[in-house]
């Protein structure tokens, strides 16, 4: 009796080990099926968040592309966009693209640090390169221009002992056109209208001594005196000296059927050729014709700048080689908005100020996905295009090395 006892004692033993293992097998399995399924959802959701994300970024690419410059989102923040109707996943995108200054000083430019090296403060144009900058947003429909501008440039070279060219009297140029510029505009008749000239290298310094321009002291032209410029400006280690030669011009007339053409120079805040056109003909030229007017009077104004720097002036003994003469060729530049009177409305923030904003070179985009506990975020830094408006063209040269070594001379 005892022995069967025992015996069934040890079966329900057994039966309580048999069910405690298919017990932990189950759990085990749970777990891995729950984590599975944890981490199933997880991927499922951290793919819908990039796909939104990656909506975010497209919208924001079609909207630049197929909006007028300046397009961006409304007060620099995030928008939302909705992907489907049970609002599973959601996207948010921000476009920055305008700023008060060219080349732009975002939230992330460190100003400390660009002083040390004021060759930061520029953008570089090569030689026989154009760039054309729109002076103008457009924000919901509406354009708000720049009321004023300067642009200051510098070169690498010295015209007083790099040069070839002399003057008249045998002595060093006091400066070199090199930089063409135009401004077009669409009249109040909406007539395409435009302005241009070209600005020489100064050789003035803040010592009063002739000497080649650099980052501190550049050359400038614009709307306004770049001196007298009222507001904060980004650096006041960048001083612009006053060489405008006034309104000392000559008009010569080269026929009974051709207008007259302005020879000699006008001040820095004024152009050289303002042509009157009527019946598609030109009637008459405007001698040194304020840029500040033509901005007040003209629509959708574009600024393109030219490099026209010819390499073959440079000295054979002082540039002796091609290379070095096509490096110093280049034009260091940068482009300053300010509002009505050269006075800067707001300089605390990047592009908050309505009419004294340009396109940036890079439009910033981020865009944020969101599905379930998963958030995915994509960053892109679009450049702008190298677009030119309709009827913009620059005269620009060709640089051959020339056999004859005193053919500049």
């Amino acid at each position: 009796m005892s022995i069967i006892n025992e015996k069934k004692g040890s079966a329900l033993l057994t039966a309580l080990l048999v069910m405690g293992v298919l017990l932990s097998v189950s759990l085990a399995l749970s777990s891995l099926i729950l984590r599975e399924i944890y981490t199933t959802r997880e991927v499922l959701d951290s793919g819908k968040a990039y796909y939104g994300a990656e909506s975010g970024i497209e919208v924001s690419l079609y909207k630049i592309k197929h909006s007028l410059p300046g397009w961006e989102t409304p007060e620099k923040g995030f928008v939302p966009l909705q992907i489907d109707e049970d609002k599973n996943v959601v996207t948010e995108y921000k476009v920055d693209n305008t700023c008060n200054a060219y080349p732009c000083f975002g939230s992330d430019f460190n100003k400390e640090s660009a002083e040390a090296n004021l060759t930061a403060f520029y953008d570089v144009l090569e030689l026989n390169e154009s760039i054309t900058l729109p002076l103008f947003v457009v924000k919901d429909g509406v354009e708000h221009k720049v009321k004023n501008f300067t642009v200051e440039f510098y070169g690498i070279f010295n015209p007083q002992t790099d040069l070839k060219i002399k003057s008249g009297k045998g002595f060093p140029l006091s400066g070199w056109d090199i930089l063409r510029w135009k401004i077009l505009g669409i009249s109040k008749a909406d007539k395409t209208e435009s302005i241009s000239d070209f600005t020489a290298l100064s050789m003035l310094n803040t010592a009063g001594e002739k000497n080649a321009t650099n980052a501190a002291n550049p050359s400038w032209f614009g709307s306004v005196r770049c001196q007298q410029a009222k507001g904060e400006r980004y650096t006041n280690k960048i001083v612009c000296e006053d060489y405008g030669f006034g309104e000392d011009f000559q008009e010569v007339t080269l026929g009974e059927d051709v207008a007259k053409t302005v020879v000699g120079n006008c001040d820095n805040t004024k152009a050289r050729e303002h042509y009157v056109y009527e019946n598609g003909e030109v009637q008459s030229t405007v001698p040194c014709y304020p840029i500040s007017t033509f901005l007040e009077g003209h629509r959708l104004n574009y600024l393109t700048l030219t490099n026209l720097m010819n390499p073959s002036v440079f000295d054979d003994k002082a540039v002796p080689t091609e290379a070095q003469r096509i490096a110093m060729s280049k034009l260091y530049f940068r482009v300053e908005l300010f509002g009505e009177d050269g006075i800067v409305l707001n300089r605390s923030s990047v592009g908050d100020v309505s009419g004294n904003n340009t396109v940036r070179e890079y439009a910033e985009i981020v865009s944020n996905g969101y599905s379930g506990d998963s958030k995915q975020s994509i960053s892109v830094n679009l450049k702008r295009d190298s677009f030119m408006p309709v009827f913009n063209f620059s005269l620009y040269s060709t640089y051959k090395e020339s056999s004859n070594k005193n053919a500049w001379k």
